[in-house]
């Protein structure tokens, strides 16, 4: 009589399925073979860079494996990359592996566009066993090309005056451009360039440049701008076009002239102006010119002041030729302020001239003396008649 055998304990029993559930899972899900052939997929798939630009190749490094669980040696006849069902790039005759051996090589790609793509790694081959027919996804994110960008500001000035708008050009390429030309212009009649094309030889990767373009803007206001970038990118001609929305502003606080403390003093031909030039602005005013016109009254004299910082002034005193009378004459003020020439007219009043002194005590006009004296003769001679019609 045979002896029966004991019955397994339940721990053995789930000890056994845990040992062969890990011996399946180091073999991927593509390559466990049930027909005997050999278990071959691709191991690993690196890109580098590892984020790739649209348009600029990069490498897809490939490793295939015969994992050590396979019963048999393979020979790889092919593998091939695919991108969106387009077959990009193949090598043929791999090589023969035997179980636990692998093979690294590199398959150049590029993608045109930017976006997420899973590109389809395919193993062809053969062993003992069979036909060898694998698969194996990769997911690339492209970013968008990485050209030479553009930006842009415009410094503040008063309306009419020269101010510099600047062209920031920053080379985000992976390598050096050349042969750089930056060009603005713009659609709007209130906005006129004095010099449209700026120049440099070249640019290193990642190098910043500042390009300043001088124009004039009518009046504040925003107004469009055309900005464009022609390089050389490995001897290729790349140009890079935008149109920017700039505001042109004035100063918070421009210079600004007033006179104050005017004073006038008449003596014999002479007349003396006297007053404060003030720059009521928050900026330098230059070339500060007063002059008293021509007239009937006064001949035309200028005083040149010169500069007066913000919030500054200069006191002056010029002196003309005065003939005649007149109540006032015109004084022009001129000034440059934030590189625009202003100007503006007072009036300022000319005392009268001067009358002779009238003499006191003994002295006195002829006029005087003869009125007393006709006066007694006038007396004497009704005396006279009265005196005789007494009679």
């Amino acid at each position: 009589m045979v002896p029966s055998r004991p019955p397994l304990r339940p721990v053995a029993a789930v000890l056994l399925v845990a040992v062969a559930v890990a011996s399946l899972a180091v073999l991927p899900a593509a390559v466990a073979q049930s027909n005997g052939a050999a278990a071959v997929a691709v191991s690993n798939a690196t890109v580098s860079p590892e984020t790739p630009t649209a348009g600029e190749p990069f490498s897809l490094q490939i490793t295939v494996a015969n994992y050590e669980q396979s019963p048999t040696a393979a020979t790889i006849n092919e593998v091939v990359v695919v991108v969106d069902g387009e077959r990009r790039y193949a090598v043929d005759d791999v090589g023969r592996l035997t179980p636990g051996t692998r093979t690294t090589f590199d398959a150049p790609v590029t993608i045109d566009d930017p976006g997420q793509y899973t590109i389809r790694l395919e193993v062809y081959g053969e062993s003992r066993g069979g036909l060898i027919n694998t698969q194996s996804p990769v997911v690339v994110d492209v970013r968008p090309q990485q050209r030479p960008s553009l930006s842009v500001s415009v410094s503040d000035a008063v309306s009419g005056a020269s101010r510099d708008v600047n062209v920031t050009v920053a080379n985000g390429a992976g390598e050096r451009i050349d042969g750089v030309v930056v060009r603005a212009d713009s659609p709007a009649d209130r906005v006129t360039f004095d010099e449209t094309t700026r120049v440099a030889g070249e640019m290193s990767a990642g190098e910043t440049q500042t390009f300043t373009f001088p124009a004039r803007a009518a009046e504040a206001g925003t107004y469009p701008l055309d900005l464009s970038l022609a390089y050389a990118d490995d001897g290729e001609r790349q140009t890079v076009t935008e149109r920017f929305e700039a505001r042109f502003a004035n100063p918070a606080n421009p210079g600004r002239v007033i006179l104050s403390g005017v004073e006038t003093t008449r003596r014999g031909g002479t007349l003396e102006l006297s007053a404060t030039a003030s720059n009521v602005g928050g900026t330098e005013v230059g070339g500060v010119v007063v002059a008293v016109d021509d007239t009937d009254v006064v001949r035309p004299q200028t005083y040149f002041v010169g500069s007066i910082e913000g919030d500054g002034f200069s006191t002056f005193s010029l002196q003309t030729d005065v003939t005649g009378d007149g109540s006032s004459v015109p004084v022009d003020v001129r000034y440059v302020s934030g590189g625009v020439e202003r100007s503006f007219t007072t009036e300022v009043s000319v005392p009268p001239a001067s009358r002779p002194a009238t003499p006191s005590g003994g002295g006195g006009s002829v006029l005087g003396t003869a009125v007393p004296i006709a006066a007694g003769a006038v007396v004497a001679l009704v005396g006279g008649v009265i005196y005789r019609r007494r009679r």
